[in-house]
């Protein structure tokens, strides 16, 4: 039995059009919108506490946490707002969940003047600077490599895949991440929506994978999540539109259950996933392998509309990245080319 649950991080523009990073936003306004989303009954039996929160919700602050000299959670400095799911059999209900929420977060952003933008890392800046000095406590509570991570964290964006399969050993598990560094090049092309940078177009089609190809956080990586196995798969961008959003989780679900498929790597290969960010199915080797996991998963997911519309992406390389580019080069305006991206209800 495949449970897959989905994460997804959100980012807005002000009613004055201004863009809500780790600069701009201000956490109790988040917070107050977090506190405005309803609560549902046994969640905690699924979900863990995010920022500041009493109960566990399915819309948290997402960003990064501040400590005082004490330890104790003091804010979170918004990246934006997160919406994640429980774990679903059936990925009709799993979509449903995360329309109904989303729609739920929109109505409540709309009465503060917010509206959602579609990026999958930050467009205007390529650093994060922080207002307030990391104190001692906060400095020794990572190690200096995951606080650089976490840190960097506040400019990129996306869509997270959780699966679990009950009855898997660690090992089984384990065997299914290292498949997934091995695949993940040649199908995050299919989610693409980053080709901006410090406010200009990048040369490729996801400056968010090309960025954090050399980064030690993995695309896919083995957790233990309230006693059961979970892979977390991170690879993607972030997600506009509720049919993609189902192919891409049918993708990672395909090549878990597949059985014909045996090359892994431990490890993510930078450069691969460099290629994969620039030319995405323009280059033939990311073409070619990923042509051969879309008839892999074909045979263990039934579902012929959802792949004919991936071959149709995949023989012309559309993506969000390449739509936004065209609107950048016709208006000039980045913020209008990522606003009214999402289509979920």
């Amino acid at each position: 039995m495949v449970q897959i649950g989905i994460e997804h991080e959100f980012v807005f523009k002000d009613s004055n059009g201004i863009y809500l990073d780790f600069e701009t936003a201000q956490f109790p306004i988040f917070q107050q919108i977090v506190d405005a989303f309803p609560y549902f009954e046994n969640d905690d039996e699924f979900f863990e506490c995010k920022s500041l929160e009493r109960r566990p919700k399915r819309c948290y602050v997402e960003g990064f946490e501040r400590y005082d000299s004490d330890g104790q959670l003091v804010e979170t400095i918004p990246k934006g707002l997160e919406i994640r799911t429980l774990p679903y059999e059936n990925l009709d209900d799993l979509l449903s969940e995360f329309t109904n929420s989303y729609l739920a977060l929109m109505k409540i952003t709309k009465d503060f003047g917010f509206s959602p933008l579609l990026t999958s890392l930050h467009p205007f800046k390529n650093n994060v600077t922080l207002h307030k000095p990391l104190n001692q406590t906060e400095l020794d509570l990572r190690t200096p490599e995951a606080l650089n991570i976490a840190i960097n964290a506040l400019l990129w964006h996306g869509l997270h895949v959780n699966v679990s399969i009950q009855g898997y050993t660690h090992e089984q598990m384990t065997d299914l991440v290292h498949k997934l560094n091995y695949y993940t090049p040649f199908i995050i092309p299919f989610s693409f929506s980053s080709p901006f940078y410090e406010g200009k177009l990048f040369e490729g089609l996801s400056y968010r994978t090309f960025k954090k190809a050399n980064k030690a956080r993995k695309a896919a990586q083995l957790q233990n999540r309230k006693g059961s196995y979970v892979i977390e798969f991170r690879g993607y961008d972030a997600c506009g539109d509720a049919n993609l959003m189902k192919a891409l989780i049918l993708l990672v679900k395909g090549l878990v259950l597949d059985k014909t498929l045996h090359k892994r790597a431990l490890t993510q290969d930078p450069e691969m996933l460099k290629l994969s960010a620039l030319e995405g199915f323009e280059n033939q080797t990311i073409k070619t392998e990923a042509i051969g996991v879309l008839e892999a998963v074909k045979s263990v997911i039934a579902d012929g509309q959802v792949f004919e519309e991936l071959q149709r992406m995949l023989y012309t390389n559309d993506s969000y990245a390449l739509k936004m580019k065209q609107s950048f080069l016709e208006t000039g305006d980045i913020l209008q080319s990522i606003s009214n991206r999402y289509h979920y209800s």
